[in-house]
C-alpha cells in the first residue's frame, strides 16, 4: 500500500489500489537507457542561436568576463 507520512505517527493513504512493486521495469539497463532517452532530448538544446559561442569553454569565458571581482 502506497502511504505519504504526514507526521511522525500519521499515514494518509494516497492510493490504496496500487501496487506495491512499480510496474516499470527497473534494471540498471532500463535506468540507462531511460536516462539517455532523457539526455538526448536535451542535448543540443542551444546548438542553433547565432548570440552564443558553439564552444561550451568560450561561453563559459565570456559568462564569466561579465562577473565583477
Amino acid at each position: 500500500m502506497a502511504t505519504l507520512k504526514h507526521s511522525l505517527d500519521d499515514h494518509h493513504v494516497l492510493n490504496p489500489t496500487a501496487p506495491d512493486k512499480p510496474i516499470v521495469e527497473d534494471t540498471i539497463e532500463a535506468r540507462r537507457a531511460r536516462r539517455m532517452a532523457a539526455l538526448k532530448k536535451v542535448a543540443g538544446i542551444w546548438s542553433h542561436r547565432p548570440d552564443i559561442p558553439a564552444d561550451g569553454l568560450e561561453y563559459q569565458r565570456q559568462l564569466r568576463s561579465e562577473w565583477q571581482a
